[in-house]
């Protein structure tokens, strides 16, 4: 398939650049640094944009589902957020090396079309980003100025009567290419699976960078974003979709909406402005200060059934409602200042940096009963909006992180890889009204690889991670930090004539004050003493040709709660065996070329509700892709889902399943100039 951006030599990747095809081979959310997969101790995942274009996916969470240890769609479709897990933990995201994410329900979901690439860093990243699970993060890599002229209209038209518009602009400004821009532009209205909830959307993505010299380069970056929806995360009740409903009645309609008409909505609007600077004065030295400011604001207002919900035997359900404003201010800052030391036998990268976080959260919220509602004839219209008497303001609350760090990669006889790192955080969690929380965290990273024969390269991993906790429980208590740590044992193996690498990890990690769903309160979250997780995956992304790709991957991951109420249960919504294959081909049909197809599977395990007292099956989905280039235009035709099964990816202990994505169809037309 051609790329919007044309890049045809493998030789010229960077870490934040184009990729053509499936398989990336340079990354730099493992070290910060520019460095080769294959000689980053550590597991990484990447997801080239071209992948997520044959693949179809329209959300992050999609683009994440062919990866090994990752569960990209963990709560189902879900038109609030993208969630997944990594190793059974919710990864923090960042973009563009900055945390983009601060809570939940308080910031616009990113847009696939919008990203050059995600990286999947598998495992503790504490000790450069500070903000992180143990499980891993997810590092989303935007769209950049490029120095040839290019650009792309795209057409897409599917299920759902998706209809989406999308451009994307980029090129030099001036004739000695010392001024280059870039605009993304989307525009999207659709519907959704679920009855009555829209997914419209509006992206303006300005970028322009500036090159004086070749050691010096500048870029801004805007994201102006208005998204316009409603749940689809309907919150069914456990009986009628994996246990059999009351009185002989049907599984309910996975399309049934629970909320009501011109109430249910979930909109926001975003307004960000990054800056990536970058000098090198001389091939040591390397300075970079990477910032970005964000606001955001959201109105969730929804209706679903109440935790513990008992189905009728006519198929009424009781319901509430929940209404929050929430508004987000962050501001974060990156510098880094990077040294290359060569004196023969020994080669060093040393990274030294100070980080900054500041991010000010405020919500009005209400919550009260709603009524019943039949989810088998659904009469809409006896609901009254709550007043503005009953809303609730939560106290501002303020989070700032303080991270100084320091990173060597060392290589020794282009054989012996090690990567040492040490970090120092200082959090202050402020809430008016409330005690300040204060938090300082040492965390450290030790790894070791020795680049083999033939293409092996087995290593060896210590990591540790710190992440604080924004925002207040139930109760107005502030959360504790997140603390984790992980062993990991690896091996990297890079084929003679094969672009692309096959890798197989083992680990074992802790955390310790992990959020879990209160089964007694749907409106507050628990902390768990420590859980621990142990796994085994296996992953391959190879070209094997210049006209087949090949994407594989296995995952077997044990998770147990060691401390806390729910001690010796598993961990909810973590399947103990993950497995994902997908191909693809170009090739001429009729002695015409131009021509590509591509088909996957993805099988997810049965997972538990965190009581260990019900299990969600496990499902196997199929995928499909064909399509054909010719001149300037690309035409693909996206299945995924083929066979349109209903599926829950998890139902929780508190009393609810959610429903997975049904078949989408989507046409896309494409032309590049």
């Amino acid at each position: 398939m051609l790329s919007p951006v044309t890049v045809t030599d493998s030789s010229a990747e960077t870490a934040t650049g184009p990729v053509p095809g499936h398989v990336a081979r340079r990354g730099a959310s493992a070290t910060k640094t520019d460095t080769p997969l294959v000689e980053t101790p550590q597991s990484i995942s990447v997801v080239t944009a071209d992948r997520m274009r044959d693949q179809g996916v329209q959300t992050v969470q999609d683009a994440l589902r062919y990866s090994a240890g990752v569960r990209g769609e963990t709560y189902g479709l879900d038109s609030r957020g993208d969630w997944s897990t990594i190793r059974g933990s919710d990864p923090v995201v960042f973009l563009d090396g900055m945390q983009q994410t601060f809570g939940y329900y308080a910031s616009s979901r990113p847009d696939p079309f919008a990203l050059e690439r995600i990286e999947i860093l598998k495992g503790p990243a504490s000790v450069l980003y500070g903000q992180g699970t143990v499980g891993g993060i997810v590092s989303l890599v935007s769209k950049r100025p490029l120095d040839t002229p290019q650009g792309e209209v795209q057409l897409q038209y599917g299920s759902f009567d998706r209809k989406q518009l999308a451009v994307d602009l980029t090129g030099p400004l001036n004739a000695d290419k010392s001024l280059l821009y870039r605009l993304v532009a989307i525009g999207r209205d659709s519907d959704t699976q679920v009855d009555k909830v829209d997914d419209d959307r509006y992206v303006l993505m300005p970028a322009i960078t500036w090159r004086p010299s070749g050691s010096v380069e500048w870029t801004l970056l805007g994201n102006f974003q208005k998204d316009k929806t409603g749940s689809t995360t309907q919150f069914l009740p456990h009986a009628g979709t994996v246990l059999p409903a009351p009185n002989g009645l049907p599984k309910i309609p996975v399309d049934v909406f629970v909320s009501e008409p011109g109430f249910d909505e979930y909109d926001t609007e975003q307004q960000a402005v990054t800056s990536l600077f970058r000098y090198a004065p001389n091939d040591t030295w390397t300075f970079r200060q990477n910032l970005r400011y964000a606001e955001s604001e959201v109105s969730y207002q929804t209706i679903y059934p109440r935790f513990r919900p008992t189905l009728q035997a006519n198929g009424d359900i009781d319901r509430v409602y929940w209404v929050a404003k929430p508004e987000l201010k962050s501001w974060t800052a990156d510098n880094q200042a990077q040294a290359v030391v060569d004196s023969g036998r020994l080669r060093q990268t040393v990274l030294a940096g100070l980080d900054y976080q500041h991010a000010v959260t405020k919500r009005r919220w209400a919550y009260g009963a709603a009524g019943t509602l039949n989810l088998y004839n659904p009469v809409y219209g006896n609901f009254t909006p709550p007043a503005e008497t009953g809303f609730v303001d939560d106290p501002e609350n303020t989070v700032t992180q303080t991270g100084v760090y320091l990173q060597d990669q060392l290589t020794w006889d282009e054989r012996w890889i090690a990567v040492l790192g040490l970090r120092h955080d200082h959090a202050i969690n402020d809430t008016e009204g409330s005690e300040r929380q204060k938090d300082t965290a040492v965390t450290k990273r030790l790894a070791l690889m020795y680049k083999g024969g033939g293409g092996v390269s087995p290593y060896v991993s210590y990591a540790e991670s710190f992440q604080p906790v924004i925002g207040l429980d139930f109760h107005g208590k502030a959360f504790k930090p997140l603390r984790g740590r992980q062993y990991e044992l690896g091996v990297k193996y890079e084929p003679a004539g094969v672009p692309g690498m096959v890798t197989a990890a083992a680990y074992d990690l802790r955390e310790k004050n992990r959020k879990s769903p209160d089964p007694s309160n749907n409106l507050n979250q628990l902390q768990l003493g420590e859980v621990r997780v142990r796994g085994l995956e296996l992953e391959a992304q190879l070209r094997i040709t210049p006209a087949w790709e090949l994407l594989g991957s296995y995952s077997w991951t044990d998770s147990e709660v060691l401390e806390g109420s729910n001690a010796g249960k598993r961990l909810p919504s973590v399947p103990e065996q993950m497995a994902s294959l997908w191909t693809q081909h170009r090739f001429s049909l009729a002695g015409i070329s131009g021509f590509r197809a591509g088909f996957g599977a993805r099988y997810a395990g049965p997972s538990w509700d965190g009581s260990d007292s019900l299990q969600t099956p496990g499902y196997t989905l199929y995928d499909a892709m064909v399509g054909y280039d010719v001149g300037r235009w690309s035409l693909a035709l996206n299945v995924n889902n083929i066979e349109d099964k209903t599926y829950y990816t998890t139902c929780l202990a508190r009393g609810d399943c959610f429903v997975g994505t049904r078949r989408t169809v989507v046409g896309t037309a494409s032309y590049r100039f």
